[in-house]
């Protein structure tokens, strides 16, 4: 059975468009289909527990971008979703977990791969919980400057605009440039895997990722495998402003390692505390601010189609 959830607000209004035409190829091909609409933030938790809860095996695609996806693997992650096999149809302007997979955006070659797959993959899931809440994630999920990015542009007449002409990935570029004047650096002691504390004094942003890209591209893990069972850790701090405008143009190419106050390393479990409460994000999503974060694989995996 083929299950399928569609954000028609994608894409800048442009998901129905699309779904349109990945519904003509399952008309044209006679397959017997249902198909689930999200009218609200949240509503594709909800439909995609429905579904797993109907525990028959089946596919379920998922036509929206990184945040769709998002909402859709915590509706999944709480209950026994061994049943089923993930599609995707990516329609965000960032794309980051179809970047990190190579799946293809064309609609015909997406709906192939759903509907005759040649290959899957298990793909980590990954944790982040505060005191008052938590969120699984596929991509990243960070605290501080990344974070207040990924706030910024969720509610940024920008983005849609930049989305028009298709370059929705600048909208992240423009408001980074514009936090960056005026984000101020606080202290925060971060914890791995339980042992020793680090301290930093002037810290910026610190992301933990199943998939080397965010924010539109930005390759800040790129030695991230979204199959070990492991968290790929980017920390950023004690470093003035200029350095980090410097940072952002050699992260897109993953080069931005060489930077002193950059720290690449992975874990399972990661534990920041902030002096002050900070903004943090799930595969781009708010979940709002915090002066306490952990982030750890949860220790799932969900199957893909990649092709």
């Amino acid at each position: 059975m083929y299950y399928f959830i569609i954000n028609p607000h994608s894409k800048s209004g442009y998901g129905m468009s699309i779904w349109k035409r990945a519904e003509a190829i399952l008309k044209e091909r006679e397959v017997s289909y249902e198909a689930r609409f999200t009218e609200y933030t949240g509503h594709a938790k909800k439909l995609a527990e429905q579904i797993a809860n109907l525990s028959c095996p089946c596919t379920l695609g998922v036509l929206g971008g990184d945040g769709t996806l998002n909402e859709v693997i915590n509706g999944l992650a709480e209950t026994d979703f061994s049943h089923i096999t993930l599609g995707y149809l990516p329609t965000g302007s960032g794309n980051d977990f179809a970047r990190a997979l190579n799946l293809s955006c064309d609609v015909e070659k997406c709906m192939d791969a759903i509907l005759s797959p040649s290959q899957c993959t298990a793909v980590d899931i990954g944790l982040a919980r505060t005191q008052e809440s938590s969120r699984y994630f596929l991509v990243s999920s960070g605290i501080g400057y990344d974070a207040d990015i990924c706030r910024k542009v969720m509610v940024s007449p920008l983005k849609k605009a930049m989305n028009k002409i298709h370059l929705g990935k600048l909208t992240y570029v423009l408001i980074a440039l514009k936090l960056l004047i005026l984000y101020k650096a606080c202290p925060v002691s971060v914890r791995m895997d339980k042992k020793e504390t680090a301290s930093l004094s002037k810290f910026f942003f610190i992301t933990g990722m199943n998939m080397p890209y965010e924010g539109g591209g930005v390759k800040f893990c790129p030695k991230a495998d979204f199959q070990d069972n492991l968290l790929d850790i980017c920390m950023v701090g004690n470093l003035s402003k200029l350095k980090i405008l410097a940072l952002f143009p050699t992260a897109f190419a993953g080069k931005h390692g060489r930077f002193q106050g950059v720290t690449l390393t992975s874990c399972k479990r990661i534990d920041i505390s902030s002096k002050s409460p900070l903004p943090i994000h799930c595969d781009g999503e708010s979940l709002g601010v915090a002066d306490h974060l952990t982030l750890q694989s949860a220790g799932k995996q969900i199957n893909v189609i990649l092709k």
